[in-house]
C-alpha cells in the first residue's frame, strides 16, 4: 500500500478483513497473537499494553525508559524502535537496552527510550495482504503516535529510529525507507534481506500468509523496491548503518544492499564482522561503544538535551 495515508490503509485493511470475513478462528488468532502472553518483562523494561485501531485491540509492547527520566521531569528523549528476528517476541530489544543503559550510565551512551515491538512471528513488519495483520500499520498510525502521547519523546524524525535483527532488518530497511517523514535513523543486524523470489522460493509459508502469493504485493514491499523508491527522500537526511557477519549465510544479499545504496547515492555505515555468523550478541560484541557513537552522532547533542 506504498503511498496511501494512514486513514487510506486502515480502509484497505479493514476491507481485507470484512473479505475474510468475520472468518472467526483465523481473525481471533490474529488478534491473540498481538497480546504477547509472557507478561514478566526483561531486567529494566515496562510491559505496555495500548489500543491499536489498526489491530482493532489491544497490543503488548516493552518500553525502557532511561535512567534520568523519572529525575528530569522537562527533558525529552529520542525513541528506538526495536524490531526482532523471524520467530522472536518483543523482548528481542532488551539486550540493546540493556548496552544503552549501561552506556548512559557510564556517561558514554546518549540518553534515550527504547521501545520494543510485537511484530508477531513472522510479519516481516509487512501488512498482510489480507488485512489481518497489519503490523506496518499499527506501528506507523498508532504505535508511534501512542509513544509519543505516552512519554516525553523528542516526537520529530531525526529523533526516531528503526532498528532490529535478522527479520527486523529487513522491517528496518522497509520502514525506514517508505516512512522517512517518520524515521531519520535507521540501524540493521544481519538484514535478512529477501526480494519476492527468494521469499518464493526459501519462505513459502511467509509467502502465503503476508503477500498472498501474490509476486507484485511483495516485490513493492521489499526494502529493494522501497530503497529505489526514496532513495532522494533519504539521501542526505538520514542516518543509516547496516551490520552483517561475514560468516553469515545472509552476507551476499547485505552485499548486494550496500551497492545499492551506493549506486543511489545513499550515506550510510557499511560494517563486516570478520567471522561472525548469525549472531546478534556476537556482533554487538564486536562493534563495542561504537553502537553509543553511532546513536550520539544519529540524534546529536541538541536533539539528546532537548526539552519542552
Amino acid at each position: 500500500m506504498i503511498g496511501l495515508k494512514p486513514s487510506a490503509r486502515r480502509a484497505v485493511a479493514l476491507a481485507g478483513a470484512l473479505v475474510i470475513g468475520a472468518a472467526g478462528p483465523a481473525l481471533a488468532q490474529a488478534r491473540a497473537a498481538w497480546v504477547d502472553p509472557d507478561r514478566t518483562p526483561p531486567s529494566g523494561m515496562r510491559y505496555r499494553t495500548f489500543h491499536s485501531a489498526q489491530a482493532d485491540g489491544d497490543v503488548s509492547y516493552l518500553v525502557y525508559l532511561p535512567p534520568d527520566y523519572e529525575a528530569a521531569a522537562t527533558r525529552r528523549y529520542p525513541v528506538i524502535y526495536w524490531m526482532h528476528g523471524l520467530g522472536g517476541r518483543q523482548a528481542g530489544g532488551a539486550r540493546l537496552a540493556a548496552r544503552l543503559d549501561r552506556g548512559s550510565r557510564a556517561g558514554e551512551a546518549p540518553a534515550v527510550i527504547v521501545v520494543s515491538i510485537n511484530g508477531l512471528r513472522a510479519s516481516m513488519y509487512s501488512d498482510s495482504k489480507d488485512g489481518l495483520r497489519p503490523v506496518e500499520s499499527m506501528i506507523v498510525d498508532d504505535l508511534v503516535p501512542h509513544v509519543d502521547a505516552t512519554y516525553r519523546t523528542v516526537p520529530q524524525r531525526q529523533a526516531r529510529a528503526v532498528a532490529g535483527m535478522s527479520m527486523g532488518g529487513y522491517g528496518t530497511f522497509r520502514l525506514g525507507f517508505k516512512y522517512p517523514e517518520f524515521f531519520g535513523v535507521m540501524s540493521s543486524f544481519a538484514a535478512a534481506l529477501h526480494t519476492e523470489a527468494t521469499l518464493a522460493e526459501n519462505r513459502a509459508a511467509i509467502y502465503e500468509a503476508v503477500y498472498g502469493g501474490d509476486a507484485d504485493y511483495a516485490r513493492q514491499n521489499t526494502p529493494w523496491t522501497l530503497a529505489e523508491m526514496n532513495a532522494d527522500a533519504v539521501r542526505g537526511r538520514t542516518v543509516i548503518r547496516q551490520i552483517i557477519g561475514t560468516a553469515d549465510g545472509l552476507l551476499e544479499w547485505n552485499r548486494a544492499f550496500h551497492r545499492l545504496l551506493e549506486q543511489r547515492g545513499v550515506e550510510h555505515d557499511y560494517i563486516e564482522v570478520p567471522d561472525v555468523a548469525h549472531d546478534y550478541d556476537a556482533l554487538a560484541a564486536a562493534i563495542g561503544n561504537a553502537t553509543f557513537e553511532f546513536y550520539r552522532r544519529a540524534f546529536g547533542e541538541g536533539t539528546e538535551s532537548a526539552t519542552r
